[in-house]
């Protein structure tokens, strides 16, 4: 045994010496890392990569580029809209693989184990104290196994199955805010378009006006050495001609990158050359119509503004959060089950199965309970909180939106009555210097005033078709229907071309903020001994019920429905509890119907319907 033991120790000092040899390697290379920057061959595969998407070949533009076209081309082809549909994609990719974590587990496993030497082992007899001299083994030195194996925790199931229902509100998370995406690119579109249309337009025009404009200045410096008019008629004409080309070149500034700034938002590539579809020149009639009430507006808003949605979304996700810790908090319940096999001829079963059940709980984690509690429920709150914040902005944005529309329309409308009496009065200036009555000089500034009209005209036209598609984003309305049958252009045009048709008839129908009074709930028949009804203006501390020994002419004046209009007014204290903050509990209404089959029926009203942002201004 000594020999073979001492034999043995070099072998053992060598492995060792091994390990050490491979962990300083190991050690030594961890140690050796270092930033190491792009290379030059490295940035010019990401340039050729990204530059072959960007480039990528489209349907090409076969005519002049309408508004709605360049919608079109602007929700196939542009980037953004691509990033949000990859980010979709992805969503519903995490999806399909949370699904699989609600599974059981059911592991295969196969492996060898082998020694150099027998696993022999001594007994030692606990009654005399004595070892039993025999070397005694039950296993082979060289054996193969097997298993597979079933595991199923059962909280575990719990905590997928919820984590897959939050991943499917991420989901839809995505697809809003691909819409909000989408809504915003064709609100750009729009005014884009329109800016390219007046740059188009007019900067045709400013060209030869600013070389006459330049001999204009000539002119007048020449006809200043020879003092033919006053030296202060003559500066006073040189300074507005001065003035008139500074603005001419501010003008031109603001209108030369309309064009580009189109191409960009269509997905084209840069530098691309297309022409649009003008458009005939706007007048005064031209301002574009909104029927849609603004408290209709508001209630759509309410009901459809991405944001709105994915905070609701973000609500369910916090709620399923909640019920994640709480369920963490429970004991966990493990099921498992196995068939083994091992080569070990020792063994007098070589393949067997084996089944069991485990409970396991962490009884400290019940000390958390409480903060783990309270801390999800102020999530929740905060959720709540910041939709409602929320909501208080959307409100204001429509209002805003319809404030600024309306407001540009009066303008629109004084600039179009400006640039056409600006262009009779340059008539009437031709006409006088045909006949000699006029000069080259006021015939020029009737020229620069004329096109300055028509430009200032154009651009706030840009401005308001801006503020009309702002209605459209501050309401929450696509303007395209939720089914496309095909993503090419001309069908894409077409939905474009339908759904901003259409979308004030969508809008429209939708009921007032002061309207959706839902019924909360429904309680039983009412008994024939309850109080009379009590007229629905008049404050009532308690519930309104119904009395059966009414006349019949007075049943029938109880109305089918109630608006926040006819609602009993909170009490003296409510309100100036409420004037330094907000209600906290909605209002509650019921009366009677008609008859007496009729359950009675019970609004709940909330806060916002009440206070004064949530009415609508006397007109």
């Amino acid at each position: 045994m000594t020999r073979f033991a001492s034999s043995l120790r070099p072998r053992g000092a060598k492995a060792r010496a091994s390990f050490a040899l491979a962990a300083a390697a190991l050690f030594a290379s961890g140690c050796s890392i270092s930033p190491k920057p792009l290379t030059d061959d490295e940035n010019v595969s990401r340039l050729r990569e990204d530059m072959s998407v960007i480039m990528a070949p489209q349907e090409p533009i076969a005519g002049p580029v309408s508004m709605h076209e360049a919608m079109a081309r602007a929700i196939k082809y542009n980037l953004d809209e691509r990033v949000k549909l990859m980010e979709m994609a992805v969503a519903n990719q995490q999806l399909d693989l949370s699904r699989f974590d609600m599974l059981p587990r059911l592991v295969a496993g196969a492996g060898y184990a082998g020694r150099s030497n027998e696993s022999g082992s001594e007994s030692l007899n606990l009654a005399t104290g004595r070892r039993t001299g025999e070397s005694t083994t039950a296993t082979d030195r060289h054996r193969r196994t097997a298993d597979l194996g079933f595991t199923w925790n059962i909280l575990d199931f719990g905590v997928s199955y919820l984590r897959a229902r939050q991943n499917s509100n991420l989901v839809l998370i995505a697809d809003e805010r691909r819409r909000r995406v989408v809504q915003g690119i064709l609100q750009d579109v729009r005014t884009s378009y329109w800016r390219a249309v007046a740059a188009e337009r007019l900067l045709k025009r400013i060209e030869p006006l600013e070389k006459r404009i330049e001999a204009a200045r000539s002119n007048a410096n020449a006809l200043e050495a020879q003092r033919v008019q006053a030296p202060l008629q003559t500066l006073s004409y040189q300074r507005a001609l001065v003035d008139t080309l500074r603005q001419l070149q501010t003008l031109r500034r603001e209108l030369v990158a309309a064009k580009s700034q189109l191409g960009a938002l269509m997905g084209l590539p840069p530098g691309e050359n297309f022409t649009l579809q003008m458009p005939p020149e706007v007048t005064g009639k031209d301002v574009p119509a909104i029927t849609a009430s603004v408290e209709s507006l508001e209630t759509y808003a309410l009901l459809n503004r991405p944001e709105l949605l994915e905070e609701s979304y973000n609500e369910r996700i916090t709620a399923d959060e909640t019920r994640r810790a709480l369920l963490k908090l429970l004991p966990g319940i493990d099921l498992n089950a196995g068939l083994h096999y091992d080569s070990n001829s020792f063994l007098l079963n070589q393949r067997w199965a084996d089944y069991g059940a485990r409970v396991s709980w962490n009884i400290l984690s019940l000390a958390s309970a409480p903060d783990t509690y309270a801390f999800s429920k102020a999530q929740e709150e905060l959720v709540s909180f910041r939709r409602q914040a929320l909501s208080v902005a959307v409100l204001s944005q429509v209002r805003v939106a319809m404030v600024q529309f309306r407001e540009l329309s009066q303008e629109f409308s004084l600039n179009a009555d400006q640039a056409a009496i600006d262009r009779r009065i340059r008539q009437q200036y031709v006409n006088s210097s045909t006949v000699g009555q006029q000069g080259d000089m006021s015939v020029i500034q009737a020229e620069v005033s004329e096109l300055v009209s028509d430009l200032r005209r154009d651009l706030v036209y840009a401005d308001l078709q801006n503020a009309y598609a702002r209605v459209m984003v501050s309401a929450g309305v696509d303007p395209m229907p939720e089914a496309v049958p095909s993503q090419d252009l001309a069908t894409l045009r077409q939905a474009v071309s339908d759904g901003l048709g259409a979308w004030q008839q969508k809008t429209g129908g939708t009921a007032r903020l002061q309207d959706l009074l839902v019924p909360a709930k429904t309680s039983e028949k009412a008994p024939a001994e309850k109080a009379p009804v009590e007229k629905a203006a008049e404050p009532k501390a308690a519930p309104m019920a119904a009395r059966g020994d009414e006349p019949a002419d007075r049943r029938a004046a109880v109305p089918e429905r109630v608006t926040v209009a006819e609602l009993p007014q909170p009490p003296a204290a409510s309100v100036a509890a409420s004037a330094g903050g907000s209600m906290t509990a909605p209002m509650t209404v019921s009366y009677s119907p008609s008859t007496r089959s009729e359950p009675v029926k019970v609004y709940s009203v909330p806060p916002s319907a009440l206070s004064p942002m949530g009415r609508s201004p006397a007109r």
